[in-house]
């Protein structure tokens, strides 16, 4: 007597055969928790919870593709469960079939249903419409009344608008694939998921799944036109999918990037000429006409004065922005050791300063313009708010893992919490212009080329009692510690 399966009355001779093997295959079966072992019929075995394999797993794979839209994450991960199933159902038969010695493609096949019981993903109820031909002509429609995946998201209290067995279809093809040598895929029509009063399922080739889809859902209106359609490799081709439209994504966020820079660069070029003839004309009033300006004029003209050398340093301070990362120089293996110190000679301390390099800098591979930048930036802002009669500033640098940590630490003004994200914002002062001359896009510079070269930058102070801005910089290979070696013997 047939209990492991449903099928119609002419099959069941040959899925009562298949019963009697298979159940011989699961009564040896021999339990070893001493050892964390499970064997059948000498296989081992594991028991995973289905809610792991099903509704959770589910929402694991699904958060992965999350950037895609809710539609297209769900539709890459039933792909994906199906593609992961259809793999095992395949790898499973084949194991069975050496096992028990099964030649025949109809007993191969029919064992399928029997073990899927033992094993429980489901209870199968084939339907009498079945044709399960070894051609294209295959045609398999049947029911999971007991599908562990739906079970699994009825139990969650979840409720889904699509079919959820993915697993189910795929590993059922699998086994069917495997045993009769031809490509089969499964597509889910009703879920128990979704509300329907089964699951269920057609199987056929995959020139011939649509055709038969169509013709199943024509011929029984009740049903809902939301089948669940798979086919093996699907994950991939979404995965392509969505690989390509990020690509695509990307390639026109760089383009727009690009002429977005480059418009800056243009207008702030051409902003210069104009400038000049402004700074020209007033230097002209304040010389021919300084007997006529009393103090208050004077004071305007002064004022008109600095007001146009702002505009030329914010304007400077732009092309500098935009010139990051557009305007490329070579990279070469630069020695921060002997670089640092001509640094501090260009930004010119006032006695009152003193800048001190605590340890000796790493030899990194970079565009020597770039990393001058980012030094003199950090010195430069360190001097011009430092407020203390005795300024110290000092330089270090240590080892951690896969990068190099630098700091630049004062004993200046210090920095408010809240201040720490916006001082790396263009145009950003926590000053008044009127009081400390500034564009605001110097440390916005040393945020771009430090995250350009794939570090970071970030600063930690307390007010009054100075700041201190580290940023790290990944290590580069062999050739840089080769550069640094040399370096040190040619000195």
């Amino acid at each position: 007597m047939l209990d492991t399966v449903s099928v119609p009355e002419q099959f069941e001779p040959i899925f009562q055969k298949a019963q009697d093997y298979v159940s011989t295959y699961f009564s040896e079966k021999k339990e070893e928790p001493s050892k964390g072992k499970i064997e059948i019929f000498g296989q081992r075995y594991i028991l995973i919870r289905a809610a792991s394999m099903s509704v959770d797993f589910f929402d694991t794979i699904k958060s992965m593709f999350k950037d895609c839209g809710e539609e297209k994450a769900s539709e890459i991960t039933r792909s994906l469960l199906f593609d992961f199933a259809h793999a095992i159902g395949m790898i499973d038969a084949r194991n069975f079939h050496q096992q028990m010695g099964v030649q025949d493609p109809i007993d191969k096949l029919s064992a399928g249903p029997i073990h899927f019981s033992y094993t429980g993903w489901a209870f199968v109820d084939i339907f009498a419409e079945s044709r399960p031909t070894p051609d294209e002509n295959y045609y398999l429609i049947y029911d999971h009344p007991f599908s562990f995946e739906a079970d699994a998201w009825k139990k969650s209290g979840k409720e889904s608008s699509f079919c959820v067995c993915a697993m189910n279809a795929g590993y059922s093809s699998g086994w069917c694939e495997e045993s009769f040598g031809i490509p089969l895929v499964a597509s889910e029509i009703m879920c128990r998921a979704k509300g329907d009063s089964t699951c269920r399922f057609i199987m056929a080739h995959p020139t011939k799944i649509k055709q038969y889809l169509q013709e199943y859902l024509q011929d029984h209106p009740d049903i809902s036109d939301n089948a669940t359609f798979y086919r093996t490799g699907g994950f991939f081709q979404e995965r392509k999918q969505a690989e390509q439209h990020q690509s695509h994504l990307l390639t026109e966020l760089e383009k727009a990037n690009k002429d977005l820079n480059d418009l800056v660069y243009m207008v702030s070029h051409d902003f210069k000429t104009p400038l000049r003839g402004i700074n020209t004309l007033v230097n002209w009033l304040a010389m021919d006409y300084a007997a006529k300006f009393d103090e208050a004029g004077k004071k305007r003209i002064e004022l008109l004065l600095n007001r146009v050398d702002r505009m030329y340093n914010l304007i400077d301070g732009i092309l500098l922005y935009s010139g990051v990362g557009r305007v490329k120089e070579e990279m070469t293996q630069v020695n921060l050791t002997e670089l640092v110190p001509s640094i501090i000679d260009m930004v010119a301390p006032p006695e009152k300063i003193n800048i001190t390099i605590e340890n000796e800098l790493p030899v990194i591979e970079c565009e020597k313009t770039r990393i001058t930048q980012v030094f003199q930036n950090l010195l430069s802002n360190a001097i011009k708010y430092m407020d203390k009669p005795q300024g110290q500033i000092r330089i270090a640098c240590i080892e951690e893992d896969d990068c190099w940590k630098f700091s630049v630490a004062d004993n200046g003004l210090g920095i408010e919490e809240k201040y720490f994200d916006r001082i790396f914002q263009i145009f950003q002062t926590l000053s008044p212009q009127d009081e400390v001359e500034s564009t605001g896009v110097g440390l916005t510079v040393v945020k771009k080329v430090i995250e350009m070269y794939g570090g970071r930058i970030w600063v930690e102070s307390k007010p009054g009692e100075g700041s201190t801005f580290l940023f790290t910089l990944p290590k580069q290979e062999e050739g840089a510690e080769d550069a640094k070696l040399e370096a040190s013997i040619v000195s």
